[in-house]
């Protein structure tokens, strides 16, 4: 198993990185610790890291939120179009 030591959110971790691969893992550890730093900035007046840390997931996890949200209409909005060009599709065939 590969072991990475990664400085993420101000703190120097070490991850184990086998199922991923170095770009894709150093995007995440960059995205992860810019929503950090964003978080930090926009709570200055707290100097609990850990509440940071909680913060920052919370506004990733918000992130995942709508994307979830918006993939799934996205798809269900696909399914019903694909739904009615079959039928369509049907009804043309019994006319003909």
């Amino acid at each position: 198993m590969s072991t990475v030591r990664e400085r993420i959110m101000g703190r120097e971790i070490d991850l184990k990185i086998d199922s991923i691969d170095e770009l894709s893992f150093n995007r995440i550890v960059n995205f992860v610790n810019d929503r950090w730093m964003e978080v930090k900035k926009e709570n200055i007046s707290v100097p609990d890291t850990q509440k940071i840390g909680a913060l920052t997931a919370i506004k990733i996890a918000t992130e995942l939120l709508k994307l979830r949200d918006l993939q799934r209409n996205i798809s269900n909005n696909y399914e019903e179009k694909m739904k009615e060009f079959i039928k369509k599709l049907n009804e043309t065939d019994y006319i003909g």
